[in-house]
């Protein structure tokens, strides 16, 4: 009776996944169209309007963010919040900060990454399998555990309050995990490429620079897309590292709108939204290329 019932529920299952497959499978009608975007609007709706809000806010006065409208009048819509962060002079420190360290994160994260990827990819060598496992372990740790240790390493080399300890703070962060989403790009290309360059007298570093990475650019960006929101967004490391205003970004420089006993939110909502500017861009740009990344097969990493 109970495998009678179970060969019933999973042709029940398949039953169900073939309509659902089906249902998808068939043009999409106008109305099916309407309904489908409206669910969707809906959902979205729930993750949108929290930042719709907080950019709205951005043009307004503190008077409004403390009275119970949620729609300002458009008499009062300002740009005084914008000019207020822009004109201080440390906040542009922070931004300029944030920029020279995220990028050159993101470099040498896709460089070694992508070296790092090819070899695990192409190669066989002892302990290549557990070294992968142990890049994706790396992950799974909260980072506040390894906070104080890393300091310590830090410290003792010197590289305390500098742009470029925060550098190698954040590469440690990113490489791992853009090793292991490269080495799934990278196996999904066929090795008879490989054979066929050798073959015309191409070395290993030149069927990389030829073969590998231009057939693997949606998941280079998908990688440095990461590699940028990780070290653009981190504050836990640069809260230890940096001791000073010049080495301090942009997370870290919110603070400069808030004290012990009062929050300027029009200011702190503004800094905010200017930080969350450059992601946006950056996604807009290299949108096609992180789209088909995500949605290839190099996510396996195996």
């Amino acid at each position: 009776m109970a495998t009678d019932t179970q060969s019933q529920a999973r042709s029940t299952n398949r039953s169900l996944s073939d309509r659902i497959d089906a249902w998808l499978a068939e043009d999409m009608s106008p109305k099916r169209a309407m309904g489908v975007y409206a669910v969707l609007g809906v959902y979205m709706s729930f993750l949108l309007l929290p930042v719709a809000y907080m950019v709205m806010a951005t043009f307004t006065s503190p008077d409004f963010l403390y009275s119970p409208r949620l729609v300002p009048a458009l008499s009062e819509l300002t740009l005084q919040n914008y000019v207020s962060i822009l004109s201080t002079g440390l906040f542009q420190q922070y931004f300029i900060n944030s920029t020279i360290v995220a990028t050159a994160t993101t470099a040498i994260t896709l460089v070694v990454g992508t070296l790092a990827a090819y070899s695990m990819s192409r190669f066989e060598y002892p302990g290549r399998s557990g070294l992968l496992f142990t890049f994706l372990g790396t992950q799974m740790l909260p980072r506040v555990l390894i906070l104080i240790p890393f300091f310590l390493v830090m410290f003792s080399l010197n590289l305390i309050d500098s742009l470029l300890g925060i550098i190698i703070a954040h590469s440690v962060l990113g490489i791992p995990l853009g090793t292991w989403l490269l080495k799934g790009y990278f196996d999904d290309i066929p090795e008879s490429l490989d054979e066929a360059a050798k073959m015309d007298g191409c070395s290993h570093l030149d069927i990389l620079g030829r073969i590998i990475v231009p057939m693997s650019l949606p998941g280079i960006t998908v990688a440095g897309f990461y590699t940028f929101i990780l070290s653009w967004n981190d504050f836990l490391f640069v809260s230890i590292l940096s001791q000073t205003a010049a080495t301090r970004t942009l997370p870290f420089g919110l603070q400069l709108f808030q004290s012990q006993n009062t929050v300027a939110w029009e200011l702190l909502l503004t800094a905010a939204t200017v930080t969350m500017i450059p992601v946006v861009v950056l996604f807009a740009v290299f949108q096609h290329w992180i789209v088909e990344g995500l949605a290839s097969g190099g996510m396996k990493g195996t």
